[in-house]
């Protein structure tokens, strides 16, 4: 199959989208584990506005290239401004625009967190959640998900919210490695250690349910396209799941012992071929819900 310049960019587009409320949701999971690290706190609160100021850009340009893509008259149909406002009355325009909603609010709430007075934080803290829920639901809003049972779009929300939360805290994590001594980063392990387990279930919970209404029967994971990217993406999720399971048996109890400057370095390391693992699922993700569907739905 090859794919138009319109296909390339709408799909490097929703993979950014992906990432960003990645950062979003993982900033907001690891800043309830270190709130009362200021410095920490701190840099969770820039990594969030980043990830909102460059999710609005990536959701501006995945809409100007939905307006091209439907206009049929190449890059000049990105500034057609007929197609603009028909699209907007779409579901697509309708989660376009709760998603730009949802990075503003977690640009806020993510300003707002530095604020001296422990009130104020506490409400950006909760806007910063509300902001999470919001961009989940969005991806229940156009695309294949709208054809879905509204039980399998819960299942969508829950599953995106989990993996979200998971992947987006690798990066906070893979920097403490270097910003926090080894005590303090085993207490800060453990805590995601324990939370991470009420994640993998999620996970496990909503992806059992998703497979469950997606596919009619077992032979579709081989003989259709969308079986194939999910059952890579079942790999990747697989793959992660042996990474955690090495975080918590080995490396961070390994961290209250001898060479615990050794420790953190095979720690990072890790954490980091992690997050790049974490980057493949959002990217397989990105297609799979872009340009292919289940058979259930054709």
């Amino acid at each position: 199959m090859i794919l138009t310049s319109f296909e390339i960019m709408a799909l490097l587009s929703k993979w950014f989208i992906y990432l960003n409320v990645a950062a979003i949701m993982g900033g907001a999971f690891m800043l309830g584990l270190v709130r009362l690290e200021r410095r920490e706190v701190s840099i969770i609160c820039d990594y969030v506005s980043l990830g909102a100021i460059l999710g609005i850009f990536a959701v501006t340009v995945n809409y100007l290239v939905q307006v091209g893509s439907f206009a049929d008259d190449g890059f000049a149909g990105m500034l057609d401004i007929q197609m603009y406002v028909f699209l907007w009355a779409t579901p697509v325009g309708e989660s376009v625009g709760w998603r730009l909603m949802g990075f503003a609010l977690a640009l806020s709430a993510s300003r707002l967190m530095l604020n001296p007075a422990q009130g104020v934080r506490r409400a950006a803290l909760i806007s910063l959640v509300v902001s999470t829920v919001l961009l989940a639901a969005t991806f229940g809003l156009a695309g294949h998900s709208v054809e879905l049972h509204v039980l399998a779009r819960f299942f969508i929300f829950v599953h995106l919210l989990a993996v979200g939360c998971w992947v987006g805290a690798f990066y906070p994590l893979w920097r403490m490695c270097s910003t926090l001594d080894a005590i303090a980063l085993k207490h800060v392990m453990d805590r995601f250690g324990l939370l991470g387990i009420a994640l993998v279930s999620l996970v496990l919970f909503s992806g059992t349910g998703l497979l469950w209404m997606l596919f009619n029967k077992p032979e579709e994971f081989l003989n259709s396209d969308y079986g194939i990217a999910v059952s890579l993406k079942l790999f990747l999720v697989t793959i992660i799941f042996l990474f955690a399971a090495l975080h918590k048996f080995i490396l961070v109890p390994n961290l209250a012992h001898e060479e615990q400057q050794g420790m953190k370095y095979k720690l990072k390391n890790s954490i980091a071929l992690e997050f790049i693992v974490g980057l493949l699922i959002l990217a397989t993700t990105a297609v799979f819900s872009s340009m292919l569907g289940p058979e259930s739905l054709s």
